[in-house]
This record gives structure tokens, C-alpha cells and sequence, in this order.
């Protein structure tokens, strides 16, 4: 009886794959959006921890972003057929963050294109495997990172069927390869990790080119923002406390480079208060110390 327990046990990872059902919600015409959980892929008791998107044109589908796992990826795949049986002509990657592609392979058989910035393929060759490893929860099970086909240096349109999808490669600042989508018929603007909401931004690229780069995404028509974590938003300030954090982080730890603070030091000392910004603990001292080696040459 021992034995077969521990059996059934083993097997337990492979049923919870295939039980995974994710809610998508119709935010505007043809614009379906998850909201992944606030929470580190590392840790989560379960995926998605990032937000995933599809659109429906007349003639094909889009998916941006796709969770951090097979199990996640099947799910938004099944999710996508309760919807519609046209094509899945492209799956955009916005960043090489494994919470947002890791889940691709769920779409190989639907023959995509995989779509992202042209500064994508090298940073996805050189962390993926880190990643991977650091994936150890059973529902990562079958988890296998596919890369981009299609890459882009400009702003390219994508076209579904009587719905254009804005596609802009950005230049450093979450990372060094940020993509965002702009779906003009719904005036839906698809962020990926150039913006959080409630998740405390992390930072990965360049703080002063994040910055930079926000005031572009301001300054477009949009209606709606789904960010890369937390909830839609629709107002025009929807950037606006991020700034203030990433502003406030330039500001403290110029600071403290100008009162010769070592780094180690910083990451535990500069803006010690979370305010009401959710995993502070897990990634502020990361952010201190990228933002700190990047300013103390400035």
C-alpha cells in the first residue's frame, strides 16, 4: 500500500498539468487578457505569475506572452480554442524573462511565428538554460524554452484580419530588448514588463532608459493598459507610480554614490519602505544594486 502511495504521488505532477484552466477575461473587442498572480515564478505555489494576452482579428490570433511553463502555455492554448478556431499566426515575445515565454512550447504545433526585439536571441541564448534550472516545481514538468523566429529592429505591424497589431522595439530599460503591441482597434496597449502594477518593477536593463522610454508609452493614443503584472488599466496616469519609484531609486541611490556608501551596503539602506508595492523585499535590493553600477559612471 506504502509503494503505492508513492506512486500515485509521483505520478501527482503530470494530473496537475493537465487540470491547469486559466479565466480570461474580454477586455475589449476581441482583446482577452489572464491576470497572472503577484508573485516570483521561483517561488509560486503555481503559474502564471505574469499577465498573458491574446487578440482575435478576422482571419488569425495573436498571443503575447505565453506564462512561464508548458502547463501554463497548454492552458492559454485551450483557452484560445474556447474562443476561436482561426489560426495562431504569431506568438510575441516581450521580454526574455522566463514568467512571460517559457510557455511557447505549448504553440510549436500551431506553427507561429515566435516574434520579438531583435536584441531577444542573444540574451535568450545566454540566461534560458539559467533559468531553466532555477525551474525545479513539478509543474514545470516538460518545460522547454523555444526562441524567437522573427525578429525586429522597427516598428513593424502585424496584421490579423481588419485589426492591426503596432509592434516597437524599444531601446534598454526593463531590459535590453523590451517589446510592447499596440492593437489600434481597441487602443489596448500591450506593455509587457515596462510596466507593473502593484509588483514592484524589477529592474534589468537601465533605469534612465526606463525612464526615457515611458514617457513614449505616455504619449500614445491608448485606451487601456495591460501591463505586464497586475491589473488592466485605463487611465492616462497609469504610469504615473512607477515613475515615482524608479524616479525616487535614481535620486536616493545618486545619493548615496555621492556620500560613498558601498553597493552591498546601499541594497540594504536606500528606501528601506516598501510603501504598498507587493515582493519589495524580494527584488528592491536587486533593483539598488543594477541602478547603483549603472549611475556611479554617470
Amino acid at each position: 500500500m506504502n509503494r503505492l502511495l508513492v506512486m500515485l504521488f509521483l505520478m501527482l505532477p503530470f494530473s496537475v498539468q493537465a487540470s491547469l484552466e486559466l479565466a480570461f477575461s474580454e477586455v475589449a473587442p476581441g482583446v482577452f487578457m489572464h491576470q497572472g498572480k503577484l508573485a516570483d515564478l521561483f517561488t509560486v505555489d503555481s503559474d502564471p505569475v505574469a499577465n498573458i494576452t491574446f487578440i482575435v482579428g478576422d482571419e488569425a490570433v495573436a498571443v503575447i506572452d505565453t506564462g512561464g511553463s508548458k502547463r501554463a502555455g497548454n492552458a492559454v492554448l485551450r483557452a484560445i480554442r474556447q474562443q476561436t478556431d482561426l489560426p495562431i499566426d504569431f506568438v510575441i515575445n516581450t521580454h526574455v524573462h522566463p514568467d512571460h515565454h517559457f510557455g511557447n512550447i505549448a504553440f510549436v504545433d500551431e506553427k507561429p511565428e515566435f516574434v520579438a526585439h531583435a536584441r531577444y536571441p542573444g540574451d535568450f541564448d545566454a540566461k534560458s538554460g539559467y533559468y531553466l534550472q532555477r525551474l525545479t516545481n513539478p509543474w514545470f514538468t516538460g518545460t522547454t524554452p523555444i526562441g524567437a523566429t522573427r525578429v525586429i529592429n522597427e516598428t513593424t505591424e502585424l496584421d490579423l484580419g481588419n485589426r492591426t497589431l503596432v509592434l516597437t522595439p524599444h531601446e534598454r530599460a526593463h531590459t535590453r530588448h523590451d517589446l510592447t503591441v499596440f492593437d489600434r482597434s481597441s487602443g489596448t496597449l500591450i506593455t509587457g514588463d515596462l510596466l507593473f502594477i502593484d509588483h514592484l518593477p524589477t529592474l534589468d536593463g537601465n533605469l534612465m532608459g526606463w525612464l526615457a522610454e515611458t514617457k513614449k508609452l505616455e504619449a500614445l493614443p491608448f485606451r487601456q493598459v495591460i501591463p505586464g503584472h497586475g491589473p488592466l488599466q485605463k487611465s492616462k496616469q497609469a504610469f504615473e507610480k512607477q515613475t515615482r519609484y524608479l524616479s525616487s531609486l535614481a535620486q536616493a541611490v545618486r545619493a548615496a554614490i555621492n556620500d560613498n556608501i558601498d553597493i552591498n551596503t546601499a541594497s540594504t539602506t536606500v528606501m528601506p519602505s516598501p510603501g504598498d508595492w507587493k515582493l519589495y523585499e524580494a527584488f528592491h535590493p536587486r533593483n539598488v544594486i543594477q541602478a547603483y553600477k549603472e549611475l556611479e559612471w554617470e
